[in-house]
C-alpha cells in the first residue's frame, strides 16, 4: 500500500484525510503545508514538510491538493503533474458515482454525493458532502460544489465556479467562468463570467476579479 500526501492541512484537507482513511487504500496519510515550521500535527495526521518538498515523495506516494481556492488548486496540481507525480481522485465509500460518468484527476467526491449517468467531472473538482450532479452535466476544471448543492440535468459549469452551500441550478443552465453562488441561491438563467449571484431566483449583485 502506498502513502497519500495531502497538500494543504486546513479543514478541507482534514475532510480529505478522513475520506481517504475510510476508503482504506493507504498505509499512511501525511500533509505538506507551509505551516510546517510552526505546526507538525493535524489531528491524528502529521505535517511532514513544506509544499515545495513534494518532490521528495514522488516515488512512493500519491498526491491530492486540498486548497479550496480553485486557482491555487490548479497552480499546485500543474506543478505536480509537471513533475510526473501521481495525482489521484478520492471517492467516499458512501458516494454514488455512475460507472457511465467520467471523473478526472485530483477530484474529491465526499460522503453521500451523487454523480449520475453521462456526467463529466474535470480535473481538480470538489464534489462536497450530499451534493448531486445529475445526468449529462459537464463540470469543468477546479469547480467547487459545496455541501447540499443540487444540479439539474444537462448543466454546463465553466472553470473555477464556486457553488455555495445548498444552492440549486435548474436543468440546462450554463454557469460562466468564475461564477460564484451564495448559499441557497436558485439559478434559473445562465450567468455572466466573474460574477456573484445570490437569492431566489439568483440575481447578479457584483463583479469578481477574473481568474
Amino acid at each position: 500500500m502506498r502513502k497519500l500526501i495531502i497538500i494543504g492541512s486546513g479543514g478541507h484537507g482534514r475532510v480529505i484525510a478522513d475520506c481517504a482513511q475510510q476508503i482504506g487504500n493507504y498505509s499512511q496519510i501525511d500533509f505538506l503545508d507551509d505551516c510546517y515550521l510552526d505546526r507538525q500535527d493535524n489531528n491524528q495526521w502529521s505535517v511532514i514538510g513544506l509544499v515545495k518538498d513534494f518532490t521528495q515523495h514522488i516515488e512512493h506516494a500519491d498526491f491530492i491538493v486540498a486548497y479550496s481556492d480553485g486557482s491555487l488548486r490548479k497552480q499546485v496540481m500543474d506543478q505536480l503533474l509537471h513533475a510526473n507525480a501521481t495525482l489521484v481522485t478520492l471517492v467516499h465509500p458512501s458516494a454514488v458515482v455512475s460507472p457511465n460518468s467520467i471523473i478526472g484527476k485530483g477530484v474529491v467526491i465526499f460522503a453521500n454525493a451523487v454523480i449520475n449517468i453521462g456526467a463529466k467531472i474535470s480535473d481538480g473538482c470538489i464534489i462536497n458532502t450530499g451534493s448531486t450532479v445529475d445526468h449529462d452535466c459537464i463540470v469543468k476544471h477546479c469547480v467547487h460544489i459545496s455541501p447540499g448543492v443540487s444540479i439539474g440535468g444537462g448543466v454546463r459549469i465553466a472553470p473555477f465556479c464556486w457553488l455555495g452551500i445548498g444552492s440549486t441550478v435548474i436543468d440546462s443552465i450554463t454557469l460562466a467562468d468564475n461564477t460564484q453562488l451564495g448559499a441557497g441561491a436558485v439559478v434559473t438563467q445562465s450567468t455572466q463570467a466573474n460574477s456573484l449571484y445570490v437569492g431566489v431566483p439568483a440575481k447578479r449583485i457584483r463583479s469578481l476579479a477574473a481568474i
